[in-house]
């Protein structure tokens, strides 16, 4: 079973401002400090600067990724015609988007066609065949004419997604056809169908279509594009929530968005996007204390569903990491875990990928002050190699 990544299309919204981002500059910095993903829909108008593309790679985190449209120049004015030039527009269109592709940091490139292209096989695997085996690919019907045995088949002959989509024209059906599974959530509404916000009812019903897409795709990605109003980062946040792959930070930032539409501002002392940023650094530098970049990136690379807190006291801290266990006990400053990584470096007293997870994978506030004891005290601890006794593995012994 696959994780399912899941964000927005698009991040730079002025009525995001307060709702979402405390402040007006920094608008993907702060998104991406919330989800992991997001799909890029200002390629379907022009193509981007070289340099807007490496800003794109160099200001997000390093496990964080993009899908983008591609330019309605392919799609739209050309139709998919191969007759009229497209692999030329398609080679610039990937070669400027070569630093995310380089970075590892494009899932994919999704290719929306418009509702007047009917079923046309012909001219649909002409197209596909233009297509490198690097980054992925995703295709959005528009025309229900597209809904044959025959076009997933081409599609699965050449490894590209069938978008599953949430809107009026076509049903929301699941066709999983390559390695990657492409969900966009449009909205329901009328003029325009994305001025829309589910309901969690709305949102419940997808939550078994979800997980079906995760047990046949090795990497699943899922977009929400009802951005009026806030509406979509406030769905994503929400259907996270039950999909049990929302950590305790996405949580905070549904709280303090659902916090912000009754009230129309968050009060100081409640916790904000921008303090949640700040404290999230100061966390991260603690955390290179014990720990060296590769390993917070192996520990960034640990799924979050394979993290689970069990219990988070002011005596005790614990979770299941995998198939293992950590459990920090902060009253007798004992840390006791067990991984061939870990017992490697307990004489050292420092972190291994798992432990590290755990303190990524927490409030940052609370991540913070733990962090802090344990550095200010760092003498008196001790690092023990071995499962918790109170606090069995998952794994069958």
């Amino acid at each position: 079973m696959s994780e399912a990544l899941l964000g927005t299309c698009g991040w730079s919204y002025a009525e995001w401002e307060g709702l979402l981002y405390p402040e007006k500059q920094g608008k993907l910095k702060q998104y991406s400090s919330i989800f992991p993903t997001v799909e890029i829909d200002s390629t379907f108008y022009a193509l981007p600067e070289q340099g807007t593309v490496l800003g794109w790679t160099k200001h997000t985190p390093p496990n964080f990724i993009f899908s983008a449209k591609a330019p309605q120049t392919i799609t739209h004015k050309k139709a998919l015609d191969i007759a009229r030039g497209i692999e030329t527009d398609l080679n610039q269109f990937l070669e400027t988007m070569k630093p995310l592709t380089d970075a590892g940091k494009l899932a994919c490139v999704l290719f929306q066609l418009p509702p007047f292209l009917r079923f046309n096989p012909q001219r649909l695997e002409s197209f596909l065949s233009l297509l490198p085996d690097t980054p992925s690919f995703a295709v959005e019907f528009r025309h229900s004419s597209w809904l044959k045995e025959e076009t997933f088949k081409l599609l699965e002959r050449h490894r590209v997604a069938y978008t599953i989509v949430d809107e009026p024209l076509l049903p929301p059906v699941i066709h999983v056809t390559s390695d990657l599974a492409y969900v966009r959530w449009h909205g329901r509404g009328e003029k325009p169908w994305f001025n829309y916000k589910y309901s969690e009812e709305e949102l419940q019903e997808w939550v078994p279509k979800v997980g079906k897409t995760t047990e046949k795709a090795k990497k699943v990605v899922g977009y929400f594009n009802n951005h009026f109003h806030g509406y979509a980062p406030e769905n994503c946040l929400q259907i996270m929530q039950m999909l049990g792959i929302s950590v305790p930070h996405h949580d905070a930032a549904l709280r303090r968005l659902t916090l912000f539409r009754k009230r129309g501002k968050v009060a100081p002392e409640e916790q904000t996007l921008d303090a949640w940023t700040s404290t999230a650094k100061a966390k991260d530098e603690l955390l290179l204390s014990f720990a060296s970049q590769e390993v917070l990136e192996a520990a960034q690379a640990i799924p979050d569903k394979d993290f689970s807190l069990r219990e988070d006291t002011s005596r005790r801290l614990a979770a299941y990491i995998g198939d293992t266990t950590a459990d920090i006990d902060l009253k007798e400053h004992t840390i006791v875990h067990r991984c061939p990584t870990w017992s490697k470096s307990v004489s050292e007293k420092r972190f291994c990928p798992h432990i590290a997870k755990l303190f990524l994978s927490i409030d940052p506030e609370r991540s913070r002050s733990v962090l802090s004891l344990i550095r200010k005290t760092l003498a008196e601890w001790k690092f023990e190699s071995r499962f918790s006794v109170e606090f069995p593995s998952k794994r069958t012994p």
